[in-house]
Parts: C-alpha cells; sequence; structure tokens
C-alpha cells in the first residue's frame, strides 16, 4: 500500500485499481449488513434484509482481496531493490506490522463489541475484551489483511536477502502465453478444490497469530507471486500486456454467473463433490478474469491522478484501516431509522466512504507519527 512515486505516473491505473477494490471492500462490508442470508456473528444486522445484498456480496467478496494480494506482490520487488531486504523490511514494519499489531488487540475488539451491543447482550466493554474477545468471537476486523500481507512481506524480503540471483533480477517485458493462463487457473482451482473438502469456502479460522479464510490463502499466496511475475516480466509498463476489455469482461461475466447461481441454488442440485468443483472452477475462473478486465478498463480510461482519482489513491490505505469504526457505528444507528432499504443502505455505506475518507485526510495524513504510516 505505497503511494505513487515519479517513476509510475504512468501506471496510475493500479493505484486506482487498489482505490476501488477498496470502495468495495467498504461497500461489501456495508452490504453484509442488510444480506438475506448474513453470518450470525456479523457485527450489525439490521431487520430489513434483501436477497439482492446477498447475491452483492457474494459478487464483490471473490475477486476484492487476491487483487490487493497480487497489487503488493507487483511493487514488493521493486521496494526490495530499492530499499534492500532490511529497509525493505524496517518499512513494513512501521506500515504494515504496527498498524495490524495494534487493529487486531485494540481496535478489532471495538468493532466486535457491537456483536453484544445489537444483541443487548449484558457485558461490559472490559470484561468482554479480557473475556470472550480473545475465546469464541476472536478475531481481527478487517486487519486480518495486513497480518497475512505482513507475513508474506517478510518471507519475500527473507528469501530476496538469501538468493542472490533475485537481487540481479531486472524487468524484462514478456508477453504472457496461455500456458502461464492455464497452469495458474488450473493450479488456483485445484487448490480451492481439495482445501474445500475439508474448510467451508467462507469459513475463517484463526492460524496461530493470523486469521484466515483456509480455502483461500493459497489464493493469497498464488496472486502475490502472479503480481511478482507480473513485475519481472513487465506487464504494466507502456510495452507491456496489453488485453482487450470485451473478452475479459465476458468470462467474467460469464463465470460470475455461473458462481452465483452455483451458490444460490447449490443445495438443491445433486453430486456434493461435482457441485464443488464446479463452484471452484467458476470462482476462480471469475476472480482471475474480473482482475485482468478490471485492469484492462482502468487503463484505458482511469490512468490518471487528477482530481478524486488522486486523492482517494492517497488515502485508499486511510480509508481501508478507518472504515470499521465509521461504518459499523453508523449501520448500528440506522437500525432504528424506518426507511426504504434502498435509501437506508445507500445513505449508511456513503457516509461510510466519505467520513473514512475525510478521517483519512485530515487525521490519519496530518497527526505527526501516524501520518508517516499513511503517507
Amino acid at each position: 500500500m505505497e503511494n505513487p512515486s515519479p517513476t509510475r505516473e504512468r501506471m496510475y491505473f493500479l493505484d486506482n485499481l487498489r482505490t476501488i477494490v477498496i470502495l468495495l471492500v467498504i461497500f461489501l462490508h456495508g452490504a453484509m449488513v442488510y444480506m438475506a442470508y448474513a453470518p450470525e456473528w456479523w457485527y450489525v444486522l439490521d431487520r430489513q434484509r434483501s436477497e439482492f445484498f446477498t447475491l452483492l456480496v457474494l459478487a464483490i467478496d471473490v475477486a476484492n482481496m487476491q487483487a490487493m494480494f497480487m497489487l503488493a506482490g507487483y511493487f514488493a520487488l521493486p521496494s526490495l531493490r530499492k530499499r534492500g531486504a532490511r529497509g525493505f523490511l524496517k518499512d513494513k514494519a512501521l506500515r504494515i506490522g504496527l498498524p495490524w499489531a495494534f487493529g487486531a488487540i485494540f481496535l478489532a475488539p471495538l468493532v466486535t463489541y457491537l456483536i453484544y451491543v445489537i444483541r443487548e447482550i449484558p457485558v461490559g466493554y472490559l470484561d468482554f475484551w479480557r473475556g470472550d474477545f480473545w475465546g469464541p468471537l476472536y478475531q481481527q476486523s478487517a486487519y486480518w489483511f495486513l497480518g497475512v500481507l505482513f507475513l508474506l512481506f517478510v518471507l519475500v524480503a527473507l528469501g530476496y536477502a538469501a538468493i542472490p540471483r533475485l537481487q540481479g533480477l531486472a524487468q524484462e517485458v514478456v508477453q504472457p502465453g496461455w500456458k502461464l493462463w492455464l497452469g495458474f487457473g488450473l493450479l488456483m482451482i485445484a487448490a480451492t478444490f481439495l482445501i474445500g473438502l475439508v474448510y467451508p469456502l467462507d469459513g475463517w479460522n484463526r492460524a496461530i497469530i493470523f486469521m484466515v479464510q483456509p480455502v483461500r490463502v493459497p489464493l493469497y499466496l498464488g496472486y502475490f507471486v502472479l503480481g511478482i511475475i507480473a513485475w519481472r516480466q513487465g506487464w504494466f509498463t507502456p510495452d507491456g500486456i496489453k488485453p482487450e476489455v470485451a473478452p475479459w469482461v465476458l468470462v467474467a461475466g460469464f463465470s460470475g454467473l455461473g458462481y452465483l447461481a452455483l451458490r444460490i441454488l447449490g443445495p438443491q442440485l445433486p453430486g456434493l463433490n461435482l457441485r464443488w468443483a464446479l463452484t471452484a472452477i467458476t470462482f476462480n475462473l471469475f476472480c482471475l478474469a474480473a482482475i485482468i478486465a478490471g485492469i484492462a478498463v482502468l487503463r484505458e480510461v482511469a490512468n490518471t491522478n487528477r482530481g478524486a482519482w488522486g486523492s482517494l489513491s492517497a488515502n485508499s490505505y486511510g480509508m481501508y484501516y478507518i472504515h470499521p469504526l465509521i461504518l459499523f457505528p453508523i449501520a448500528y444507528l440506522f437500525t432504528a431509522v424506518n426507511i426504504p432499504l434502498a435509501i437506508k443502505s445507500s445513505l449508511v455505506i456513503m457516509l461510510a466512504i466519505m467520513l473514512s475518507w475525510a478521517f483519512s485526510a485530515l487525521v490519519l495524513k496530518k497527526v505527526p507519527g501516524v501520518r508517516e504510516i499513511f503517507r
């Protein structure tokens, strides 16, 4: 999550992709308040709900974090080459590791406590923090991503320091062939299918000090590595790949519809393993195609840092970090408001986005000691 540098002026579309993904994350978390089949533990659940939001959540949830890991991988090696392994780790410890630890220990409990507040469970916050939070309700809210990302940065830095060949790698423009796409897709599908035989697709588990969705762990790693390959082969340089919009949008559209159909109609279809295999296939096709389609579109229409694009890009990390503390209290306050769901949900999500944006720009980017993290 680094801000644009002078050498990246022709790749603003990647910063804007990150911005859109983070806006979609906020939208996703807000939509879960109103989805028809939300997880019972979700922080705030409104009495007004709709299957429309269920479909939106299922669709948005597929590619978001994979896109973030791919972008992180893309900029990992150039950052390592610039700072060296020690400087790289120092920077990531400050900008990723420290915010993760603080968020997981102090901010995630504040968000999680809303589970008790909205259900009127008579437990004081300090008792909750000392007890249930570290037990059955332990989670890291949106900060889980920073923990996993920091781990990947540590691993790539250790590899960079231990393997001299990595230190001499230079960017060389190479057009990816069909074998790379096919091999990557099959690998992700196989990993998703095999782990999904044991864990549910949307399930969360604690892995030592990290919170992960086990089925998606190979995707975190796979897309991070794909980002490194993309940098090494100069995919997003002016002479790199220029994916056509229409084919990737079509693949994303059809695979996405297939995935949604399987998620909605799945329990009514015969053959559990066949159904899961088809789900793994459509999920991964949709994920990859949506990311490449997004890059193709943004390269054409949003390769700029002017106006709102520049401000949103500069504040996207701060918006991601602070949005749970803004979104869910607003959603809680609006549970008492009886207005049409379309209006209510739009107000809650837009207020959360605007206030997160303002807080990032006016506080996180200004306060000494904090602005160095969210620069």
